[in-house]
């Protein structure tokens, strides 16, 4: 949920993550929910899902591993569990691979990784670092854990002061990352009373950017004049910015009732001008022509030269990536630029063509796969059948939705 949306369960507070403006629910969550680190509120069932829908990822921070059963293979970087029968079977079902990387026909460990006692192979940084790898735990057997002289992660593990609310995961259980408060804002931006970082132009706007309103304290604002729009939040622009597909209000009540010209590209994808093809962001300004026309380069005779120019003016919320037109505003995955040509609305995932084999549900900035019964979800968007008997269910899907299925011996 972004800036300019606001929940009606509770006061919405806008905070800045990794300059992208996110609205959490401040106070305590409502029933069948669960509040993250940072104070977002999410569903409860979200909890512990392989998903990662915190923008801390504190919703999978320290979950009980999954529990396999005697007729399944735990993968070791995902703990997803996978029939025994799709171990050594030649195809990599873990996102890892380990299920192809123990002791399968008479294959051994690669020098750069551990053996476990029933031959599962796991990176040999893994060995004695206070987490079971192993399926039978020899990982962490025989280990002489040193005492911590700086900091201790919550598993035991080790980790210096220098690491802590650093940013980066340094305890494999991200515990180096948790209580994290301490913040200084980058220049342009505005330290709230709470510590977190909103651009300067957010100030005394109307709006309670920082949460706790410290950006509203102490402002003294004028009435518009005739010349001029009054926003619904009480901002004066230019009566010709109306309608202009620039959110100069901040609550899109200038572009209201306006038509928009806007493309619906995926995320991390730019429009061509003038056409509706979409080209990945990297590929803009790289020396090549990729869209009709060499639109996405330089092009002296139309006076468009790729450059940042434009990308003070712009104001992005996330980050500007040079264009021929002097910059253009680009946002993280699962998000894509707004209307307003410069903040971040998150895109539905599940729009995407193949993301998920089956079932796909659409969250803030991510999706969660899933499978119909009968399947199991393997690389976090692959549902294969589950073996039964001497059959295998077989679906195949085709891009005009068609369903078709068939039986074959296995």
């Amino acid at each position: 949920m972004f800036r300019g949306f606001i929940s009606d369960a509770a006061v919405c507070m806008s905070i800045c993550v990794m300059g992208v403006f996110l609205c959490f629910l401040s106070g305590r969550c409502g029933s069948g929910q669960f509040q993250c680190n940072n104070g977002q509120c999410i569903n409860t069932e979200w909890r512990c899902d392989g998903t990662k829908d915190c923008t801390d990822d504190s919703d999978e921070l320290n979950c009980p591993p999954p529990s396999c059963s005697s007729q399944e293979f735990k993968c070791v970087t995902s703990g997803e569990c996978i029939p025994q029968g799709f171990v050594c079977d030649g195809e990599e079902d873990c996102i890892d691979g380990s299920d192809e990387e123990r002791s399968c026909g008479g294959r051994t460990c690669s020098p750069d990784q551990f053996t476990c006692q029933e031959g599962q192979c796991i990176p040999k940084k893994y060995r004695c670092d206070h987490v079971k790898d192993c399926v039978d735990n020899s990982d962490e057997n025989n280990c002489n854990y040193p005492s911590c002289t700086e900091k201790t992660c919550a598993n035991g593990a080790c980790y210096n002061n220098s690491q802590h609310c650093n940013g980066l995961q340094d305890c494999r259980d991200g515990s180096d990352e948790f209580n994290c408060t301490t913040q200084h804002c980058p220049i342009h931006q505005y330290q709230c009373t709470n510590g977190y970082c909103i651009p300067q132009s957010f100030v005394c706007d109307h709006w309670d950017d920082c949460g706790d309103n410290s950006d509203e304290q102490g402002c003294v604002y004028q009435s518009c004049s005739g010349s001029e729009f009054t926003c619904t939040s009480g901002r004066c622009i230019p009566q010709r910015w109306v309608c202009d597909h620039f959110n100069d209000c901040g609550d899109y009540s200038d572009e209201r009732g306006c038509d928009s010209d806007s493309r619906d590209c995926y995320p991390g994808e730019w429009g061509c001008p003038g056409s509706p093809v979409c080209i990945h962001m990297d590929k803009v300004c790289d020396g090549k022509p990729d869209c009709p026309g060499g639109t996405d380069e330089t092009n002296s005779t139309a006076q468009q030269t790729c450059s940042h120019d434009r990308c003070s003016a712009l104001s992005c919320e996330y980050g500007c990536h040079l264009s021929p037109q002097g910059g253009t505003c680009y946002c993280p995955d699962g998000f894509i630029v707004a209307n307003d040509s410069r903040s971040c609305v998150d895109y539905d995932d599940c729009k995407i063509w193949g993301i998920c084999d089956q079932l796909c549900e659409d969250r803030p900035g991510t999706h969660h796969c899933s499978c119909a019964n009968g399947y199991f979800l393997e690389q976090g968007h692959v549902c294969k059948a589950n073996i039964s008997g001497n059959v295998v269910i077989v679906t195949l899907v085709v891009p005009v939705g068609v369903v078709f299925w068939s039986v074959k011996p296995w």
